[in-house]
């Protein structure tokens, strides 16, 4: 009977710890938020990884998208409440969804995304 007794206690002690679930990562973008859309409830911004202040005060969206072409850029579905907190202009740090829309520039979901000071 001990035996059993003991071999519950371990058995309670050893299992839950193997079975830790490590956090799943997402790939993280850097950029500048250039143009924000919002079409039947669905929130989008369009984020350059580069782009000069010249660029961003006088582009237009059709200019961004060119830009996008030559550099890591990406349309990114996030929530009101982001949508409505974040500027053009601003630099943000996106975690976004592994899956995407293939188009050019491509469509991600927002996992997460926070500001970057400068």
């Amino acid at each position: 009977m001990k035996r059993i007794i003991f071999f519950v206690l371990i058995s309670m002690i050893v299992l839950p710890s193997c079975s830790k679930v490590e956090k799943e990562k997402y790939p993280v973008y850097e950029g500048t938020v250039v143009f924000k859309t919002d079409e039947n409830d669905k929130y989008k911004f369009l984020v350059l990884h580069n782009i000069s202040k010249e660029d961003l005060e006088n582009g237009n969206l059709e200019e961004f998208v060119e830009l996008a072409q030559n550099q890591e850029a990406s349309y990114y579905f996030v929530d009101k409440e982001n949508y409505e907190s974040i500027e053009v202009g601003q630099r943000v740090k996106i975690n976004a969804d592994y899956n995407q829309q293939e188009s050019s520039p491509p469509i991600r979901t927002v996992v997460s995304i926070e500001k970057i000071n400068e």
